[in-house]
């Protein structure tokens, strides 16, 4: 029998937020003008978005963490369906931002591989 190889578990000085579309973002995508299909929640919740947060030692902490970033967050969301800023909405606020998407918070990220994590402007 071949003896399994073993990996290295790093982990990495981060928490995770996902960022996961509710309803609300659902119903704007599918409104769009150039809208050529009609997608669902389920659909869009299948693949979310992740991000790298600091470590936190409570949800109330790390929900502080996302409420000083939201806005860049928001607008990542918004152009990643949409290119056209023009039709996103005007006016967002942290409270829109929590009624358009779920977070869920996750304390341990680990890297199973060697290589450096690369990093590119977004």
């Amino acid at each position: 029998m071949a003896s399994k190889k073993t990996r290295s578990l790093y982990f990495i000085d981060r928490a995770a937020a996902i960022i996961k579309p509710k309803q609300p973002y659902v119903d704007w995508a599918n409104q769009l003008p150039d809208a050529t299909f009609e997608t669902s929640q389920e659909k869009l919740r299948e693949d979310c978005h992740v991000v790298l947060i600091d470590e936190y030692d409570s949800h109330e902490q790390a929900l502080k963490i996302i409420e000083d970033i939201w806005e860049d967050i928001f607008d990542h969301c918004l152009g990643a369906w949409c290119t056209k800023s023009a039709w996103w909405p005007k006016k967002r606020t942290f409270k829109m931002f929590k009624e358009w998407f779920d977070l869920e918070f996750h304390e341990t990220i680990i890297d199973p591989y060697d290589d450096e994590i690369e990093k590119e402007l977004f």
